[in-house]
């Protein structure tokens, strides 16, 4: 009895240091976004600069400056964001919970965007930006706090969630997803900068573009080096205990598992060799829980480069 309390509590424990760690990211890719990223006239990766995408469009339709529109960026994000919070419940709902919270706590913090461009945390003493520092230190937090986020199976939501969705459910390439509407934004944020009636000018496009495309690629490279989660890996484990081992991954494995008979080559006894194909996050479970039944088993872990074929991906669940 008091081992299944335990249980619970180290499983509550870490659901509160996930939600605390969901709200300081966000805030953190809040603030960001609205003191460093869009006063530099640069675009936010997914929802948020598909929101500063309309908004800085709707300024050109209407003639008016995007300061007018800047305080409106949370309404518009928290728009956009309604259906994908709506998805992440297909995918769980823990997963929608911690979802939910990141969008109020990005709603609430962009809604005093004024605030912070105004508080000037990144400009010059005389108001001015050193622009490729400022792009750096954007990358290296927005790729950081998206990393940081999804190692504890959760994300800033948005693009993000549709993806891992459209991964998960029809095996699609989650960086392919996120190329195009990166491409997108970068499209069309080049565009407005093209247009606009006071700085409007091909070089004032291309600066836009490739601020923005050296932000996306940056913060990706710093996703990738901080979560790797999802990266697949081959478990080949080799053991005398076969049976026991095999049921106790049948039961808990939602993949496939190959078994073959196996003899050990100076002992002459025979073995068990199976093999699986799980993502990072899950080998370490697995493979305390096969040493839990055979201290002595041969456990190998192997990155997994490509796969063809089903592979049943899982959320992260902490």
């Amino acid at each position: 009895m008091s081992k299944n309390i335990n249980i619970i509590d180290k499983k509550k424990q870490s659901v509160f240091y996930t939600i605390l760690i969901i709200i300081a990211a966000s805030f953190i890719l809040s603030v960001v976004t609205a003191s460093l990223i869009d006063p530099l006239g640069l675009y936010a990766g997914g929802v948020t600069g598909i929101a500063q995408i309309i908004l800085h469009a709707l300024g050109l339709i209407i003639k008016q400056d995007w300061n007018y529109f800047k305080d409106y960026l949370s309404i518009a994000n928290l728009i956009l964001l309604v259906p994908f919070n709506i998805l992440a419940f297909k995918l769980s709902k823990k997963y929608a919970l911690y979802t939910f919270i990141s969008t109020i706590v990005q709603t609430i913090t962009l809604s005093f965007s004024s605030f912070w461009t105004d508080l000037g945390i990144f400009r010059n003493l005389d108001g001015s930006y050193e622009v490729l520092s400022c792009v750096l230190v954007a990358s290296i937090a927005v790729g950081t706090m998206n990393g940081v986020m999804m190692r504890r199976g959760a994300t800033s939501g948005g693009i993000i969630t549709m993806a891992q969705y459209l991964n998960i459910k029809g095996g699609k390439s989650v960086g392919f997803i996120n190329l195009i509407v990166c491409s997108t934004i970068i499209v069309f944020g080049s565009l407005i900068s093209f247009f606009d009636p006071e700085t409007g000018s091909f070089g004032a496009a291309l600066t836009t573009a490739l601020y923005t495309m050296v932000l996306f690629i940056l913060s990706t490279l710093v996703l990738d080096f901080i979560h790797t989660s999802y990266n697949k890996v081959k478990l080949e484990i080799v053991t005398e205990k076969g049976e026991a081992v095999t049921k106790m991954l049948l039961e808990k494995l939602p993949h496939g598992l190959t078994i073959s008979s196996a003899k050990g080559g100076y002992t002459g006894r025979d073995k068990t060799m199976l093999i699986t194909v799980v993502q990072k996050n899950e080998s370490i479970y697995y493979s305390t829980e096969i040493l839990k039944i055979d201290e002595s088993a041969f456990i190998t872990i192997i990155p997994v480069s490509r796969i063809f074929g089903r592979f049943n991906a899982q959320i992260i669940d902490k």
